[in-house]
């Protein structure tokens, strides 16, 4: 008895190649498009291709078919990552929230990227998301200020209101030195920082991202390192910081100034909405 022969459409045979996959993978790509990149000349882009997949996080594949639908600087958060938020606020902070139709930036694709969604309630405030870590990490957290509140001693934030948020999923803080790879690399302060342009974590956001790293690798970022949050801000122009303590086990915020420059002196570069109010940050 001889089999029927299987009968696999030209394209399901072409997505079976490298490029196919990828495609196939990352779910944005057209019948189209496939066959645009597996015509001979443009194969030398599928190595760069599957390059810039492999840095994908799981949110930044969920969001590229959201982003395939508009050219935007702005899209509609996709459903599966509201709900995740929604589930992440209620079950952390006690907080209900609805983040269906937020609109959030589009993905980065240069690096590992995770989304997260500030809520306009705490986006102001250091000190909520203090205590919420102090219950969550078994009183193991510390605060420059002492027994007073962290929203007391005046700290500015730049970014306010509801908004989603891209940052690199990483461990330890990846921005602040230049030529790292080099001889001679150069430490960055927060006012270099501050005239580059970047868009940095503010002690909210940066505190936000700890909580959702932790809850999900169960390890602490920024072990080796501090997150120097450049925009936000201390009266006298210090900056505050975040970091974990691997000697105690603590979660601290603490400060450092502007001009302070060395190895354990990083940054995270934030993706936000350009449509976000800022504070009188310079």
């Amino acid at each position: 008895m001889t089999k029927a022969p299987l009968l696999v459409t030209e394209v399901v045979q072409q997505r079976l190649t490298l490029a196919g996959r990828f495609a196939n993978s990352v779910g944005v790509l057209s019948d189209a498009e496939v066959l645009f990149l597996l015509q001979n000349e443009n194969h030398p882009e599928v190595p760069d291709l599957v390059r810039i997949a492999s840095h994908l996080g799981r949110d930044q594949r969920i969001a590229l078919k959201e982003s395939a639908r508009t050219d935007s600087s702005l899209i509609t958060i996709p459903s599966e990552l509201a709900r995740r938020e929604e589930k992440f606020w209620k079950t952390e902070y006690d907080i209900t929230a609805d983040f269906a139709g937020l609109l959030i930036p589009r993905q980065p694709i240069g690096c590992k990227a995770r989304l997260c969604v500030m809520h306009e309630k705490v986006a102001q405030s250091a000190e909520f998301f203090f205590l919420s870590d102090k219950t969550a990490y078994n009183g193991k957290v510390w605060r420059f200020t002492g027994d007073k509140s962290l929203d007391d001693c005046e700290i500015t934030h730049k970014h306010t209101g509801t908004f989603g948020f891209w940052v690199a999923d990483e461990q330890e803080a990846p921005d602040g030195c230049l030529g790292k790879d080099t001889s001679s690399p150069i430490n960055l302060h927060t006012v270099a920082v501050r005239e580059l342009g970047w868009t940095t974590t503010t002690v909210p956001m940066r505190q936000l991202f700890g909580r959702a790293y932790f809850r999900q690798y169960g390890v602490h970022p920024d072990q080796g390192v501090v997150t120097s949050c450049s925009d936000s801000r201390l009266p006298g122009g210090n900056v505050p910081c975040v970091g974990f303590d691997r000697y105690d086990g603590t979660v601290r915020v603490c400060c450092s100034g502007v001009r302070e420059a060395d190895d354990s002196v990083r940054f995270r570069r934030a993706v936000v909405p350009l449509t976000l109010v800022p504070s009188s940050l310079p």
